[in-house]
């Protein structure tokens, strides 16, 4: 039976991988659900350990090494099989909470990045056997997780948290690197200065990425943002919004795009952003309106307010611009580093007539 089961796996290897890997990223999509929540992180450094002990026992099986004989080969053999898989894990997790902190475009190069680690998975199979291809990325994933994980635990944000968390991933990987020189001391040593290069450059290319504002604010989010006609405050604490429906075709605008200006009224900014618990930090929004001669986006008004983690469907808050012009207009919602958490892009038209306006509670 072990060895039908053993032939049923080599013959058919390839379709069971990338059933799996489709199945883990949609089930992971659902899964994963906040950046805060414990079962989340328990899964993610679940993933981080079987890619740690796999990477032990492909390094610990062979001549002059640790572990010998016929279980540790077949340890080393399921070991080649979860790498991958806990790899596709990690990288699937972190395209899905960093897609979903930040505007898209802003991003994007880290974004395509991890997406493409992820998507590649099943192509770089063959190069896990190599140990410096298999520590390189096990220090990525290691420095992304550390990057979403330690602004949680201090409840701040900001460079000084983005430096420390790189220096926390560099302290585990190096702590990791001593525990596989353990068992197999030769492939270390002969590969430590190469391998350490690969990680400074890594690095060095994740600062310049983060200062550069093109990794997403992580572990912020943006749970909504619209345009609105007028903004109140309920005596219950609610906020009760006046706004233009969307057309039926806006999938995910809860506010039309085109705002119907009447008599030059002010025109309000209204945001959720979701941000853990015993997180405080401060965000703002950006007014900016699109210069037709220059054909460059100008701003006009940034106005900043603090927000408290822990609310599921983030924090709320709002701007104003007065008299505002027709033509094409942006608020994005960034942080005091200039990160931006989301965007709204809409026109605003004068109108001589008031327009057909909704008012809703939330």
């Amino acid at each position: 039976m072990f060895q039908r089961t053993k032939s049923f796996l080599e013959q058919n290897e390839r379709k069971l991988s990338l059933f799996a890997f489709v199945f883990g990223f949609i089930l992971d999509s659902f899964t994963l659900t906040r950046v805060d929540r414990l079962l989340d992180n328990l899964i993610l450094v679940a993933y981080l350990a079987v890619a740690f002990a796999s990477i032990i026992l492909i390094n610990a099986h062979g001549p002059g090494r640790r572990l010998q004989g016929a279980l540790s080969r077949r340890g080393a053999h399921l070991a080649r099989l979860l790498l991958p898989f806990a790899f596709g894990g990690l990288f699937s997790g972190f395209v899905i909470f960093y897609s979903r902190s930040g505007e898209v475009f802003s991003s994007a190069p880290f974004l395509l990045l991890l997406l493409t680690l992820f998507l590649g998975n099943e192509l770089f199979r063959r190069h896990y056997e190599r140990f410096i291809f298999q520590m390189s990325v096990f220090f990525v994933t290691l420095f992304s997780y550390t990057v979403l994980v330690v602004p949680i635990l201090l409840g701040k944000m900001g460079s000084l948290v983005f430096i420390l968390s790189g220096l926390v991933s560099l302290v585990l990987f190096s702590l990791a690197l001593r525990a596989i020189t353990f068992v197999a001391k030769d492939e270390a040593e002969k590969s430590k200065h190469s391998l350490w290069a690969i990680v400074m450059i890594i690095v060095v290319t994740f600062n310049v990425l983060y200062f550069n504002n093109m990794i997403p604010p992580i572990p912020l989010s943006l749970k909504e943002i619209g345009i609105y006609h007028g903004i109140s405050r309920t005596r219950a604490g609610e906020y009760q919004l006046t706004f233009e429906n969307p057309p039926w075709y806006a999938f995910g605008k809860r506010t039309s795009a085109v705002f119907h200006a009447e008599g030059g009224e002010p025109a309000y900014a209204f945001s959720s952003v979701f941000a853990p618990a015993r997180l405080d930090t401060t965000v703002v929004h950006r007014w900016s309106y699109f210069e037709e001669k220059g054909k460059q986006w100008v701003s006009v008004s940034v106005v900043g307010f603090p927000i408290s983690g822990g609310r599921n469907e983030g924090y709320r808050g709002y701007s104003v611009k007065e008299s505002i012009f027709a033509g094409k207009w942006r608020v994005d919602v960034e942080t005091l580093r200039g990160q931006i958490i989301g965007r709204f892009n809409f026109t605003v038209e004068e109108s001589i007539t008031a327009p057909l306006l909704k008012t809703e509670t939330r």
